[in-house]
């Protein structure tokens, strides 16, 4: 067989195994979506303490990080690394593009106990994306279980679905702008939590730094979770600002910083594999402060086309 064949055979190989990650990444964004219908419908409303309730929240933020990767990023066999972490931004998954993603969160001072018994926890997430972004609106529908903790019994007790409308108004510098509705649909532990609504534009800045990457930035702002330091201890819904910045470090490395609600967060990317998975791990509250306190929070999201 010559040089040339064995290429094309393996270019196929390839083809064909990719193709099957998809269609099962696919069908786990379907079933996941069902299971999250099924919960809304059959779960009650729990009470949840303080520190529960700013758990929940930090759990929120920390899916975030599944959706930040700009939108050409998805046609690519090898995902951009996200250069946001802790805090929303503009972009979105669009016409024929999903995402699939886990969240991990330990508890590093003992102050949140994340689950209520241990320092440990996790949340999923899924999404799809509908419309053009660069032409009319682009509308994603977003969906996450923030209790998957198996050893207390709680496993898909607690989530909520959200859906996100965005537009793409510049191709060169990446700027869009975006209105989400984060917790249209709710259930268990989460509808104690005060519904959260923002608008966030992100781009890129006229300045490049490490390897002549561009540097991305996010300003925003909304309530409920987004809501001021000093809103959230007192209970009081109040729009908040947040803000974003991060740059790539190398092509399948990135670094990020934000700040939102009084707490600032700092996360490094890594696209690990020849596909468009992605890895974030961050500290969120780097200085102490929510009650819920340091955290250190690991994101795994993969993307793909159908």
């Amino acid at each position: 067989m010559s040089f040339k064949s064995k290429q094309e055979k393996l270019f196929q190989i390839h083809k064909v195994n990719n193709m099957r990650f998809t269609k099962l990444a696919a069908v786990s964004a379907i079933g996941f979506f069902a299971m999250a219908a099924h919960a809304q419908l059959a779960k009650p409303t729990e009470q949840m303490t303080r520190q529960e309730l700013d758990q929940l929240k930090k759990n929120l933020q920390s899916l975030l990080a599944f959706t930040d990767t700009p939108p050409a990023s998805l046609n690519k066999s090898i995902g951009a690394p996200g250069t946001t972490f802790g805090a929303p931004s503009a972009y979105g998954a669009a016409r024929g593009q999903a995402f699939v993603g886990v969240s991990g969160i330990y508890d590093n001072d003992g102050k949140g106990m994340v689950d209520g018994n241990g320092r440990v926890d996790g949340s999923m997430a899924a999404g799809v994306g509908f419309g053009d972004p660069s032409k009319t609106l682009g509308v994603e529908l977003m969906s996450s279980v923030t209790s998957v903790n198996p050893k207390d019994g709680t496993f898909g007790d607690s989530g909520q679905m959200g859906v996100k409308l965005h537009r793409l108004l510049d191709h060169n510098s990446g700027l869009s702008i975006a209105l989400a509705f984060t917790d249209a649909l709710r259930w268990g532990t989460a509808k104690q939590s005060l519904r959260s609504t923002y608008v966030a534009m992100t781009g890129n800045l006229p300045i490049k730094l490490i390897g002549n990457y561009p540097v991305s930035a996010t300003l925003g702002a909304g309530n409920g979770n987004y809501r001021p330091f000093r809103a959230l201890q007192a209970g009081e819904d109040k729009i908040g600002a947040f803000a974003s910045i991060g740059t790539q470090l190398t092509k399948r490395t990135s670094v990020s910083l934000s700040h939102l609600g009084g707490r600032t967060n700092i996360g490094f990317g890594i696209v690990p594999f020849n596909a468009p998975i992605s890895v974030m791990v961050g500290v969120t509250d780097i200085d102490g402060r929510s009650v819920a306190g340091r955290q250190l929070s690991v994101n795994l999201g993969y993307a793909f086309q159908f």
